[in-house]
């Protein structure tokens, strides 16, 4: 005769009740607590730029850590007019779109060759890439200048683009075949017996499927690039072929009392930046988690 179970006593599911509350109470609500603390290191100095932008400057001597009174624009109005930041934004989005571009394709190229082809070489060529990723950028800054000028390319847009994709290379094609390692084999030999070229599989193949890890190191590139300053200073010290990151700087240097004027200067040159993470901040996170799984 089978016997019947009995059911729990209502104590036994209050107990495991109370359990899950102090797991969720020492566990998670830590976690959270951590983690706003980090979202707030991130977001309190966006507020103070922001407010410290909206203030005159005998407004900020008076009260630098409190609420603007009103909203006063006239120090984006200076940037724009004396400074050229309308100028200086269209050099970086020119110099770094160009730059980004030419570096996603030679990187996506290099990378598929790296990790499907075979070639003499292979091994010692992408340790020798990882290599690159060690050498300061500090100790070229010479090299390049002498060679750039001995091509006659210093104030020339070309001599930047080129520096920022080479610059790039090492760690995209890094990054990019260590992604592209994971596309089976079997796609690209069913291409190649159905008559494709090299350069149809990487169209056809290689760019679909690896485009989440593309689009996260575009990011990536973007964001470092944006940032650069020392060879756009370098390359580049017509005042009209400046880039933003560069502007700023100049600016520093010649009103480094005016605080609300740096802080618009900082604020207007971030906000492409915090555009672009605010909209590709998911498709950021999916694609390095994708490249770790990898």
């Amino acid at each position: 005769m089978a016997t019947q179970s009995r059911p729990l006593p209502s104590s036994a599911y209050a107990s495991g009740d109370r359990d899950k509350l102090r797991h969720t109470l020492l566990v998670k609500v830590p976690v959270f607590l951590l983690l706003c603390l980090v979202a707030a290191s991130t977001l309190l100095p966006l507020f103070y730029m922001t407010m410290t932008a909206m203030k005159e400057r005998t407004e900020y001597f008076t009260n630098p850590y409190g609420l603007p009174q009103g909203l006063h624009l006239d120090n984006i109005r200076i940037m724009i007019e004396t400074y050229g930041f309308l100028r200086s934004f269209g050099n970086s989005v020119f110099i770094v779109g160009s730059a980004l571009l030419l570096s996603l394709f030679l990187g996506s190229l290099s990378a598929f060759a790296v990790a499907k082809l075979r070639f003499r070489g292979k091994r010692v060529f992408f340790l020798m890439l990882i290599s690159l990723q060690l050498i300061p950028g500090q100790v070229l800054l010479i090299p390049i200048y002498l060679l750039f000028s001995r091509l006659q390319m210093i104030n020339n847009y070309l001599s930047v683009i080129l520096m920022y994709a080479v610059g790039s290379l090492p760690f995209s094609i890094f990054f990019l075949s260590a992604s592209f390692r994971s596309i089976p084999d079997e796609l690209i030999e069913a291409a190649k017996i159905d008559g494709a070229t090299l350069l149809q599989v990487y169209r056809k193949i290689i760019l679909p499927i690896g485009s989440p890890s593309i689009l996260t190191l575009g990011i990536l590139n973007f964001l470092s690039m944006w940032n650069e300053l020392i060879l756009a200073l370098l390359l580049l010290p017509d005042e009209n072929k400046r880039t933003i990151t560069t502007s700023v700087a100049m600016v520093v240097g010649r009103f480094i009392t005016n605080e609300p004027l740096l802080q618009t200067g900082l604020l207007m040159s971030s906000l492409p930046t915090i555009v672009v993470l605010i909209i590709f901040s998911k498709y950021l996170v999916k694609g390095i988690s994708a490249g770790i799984g990898k």
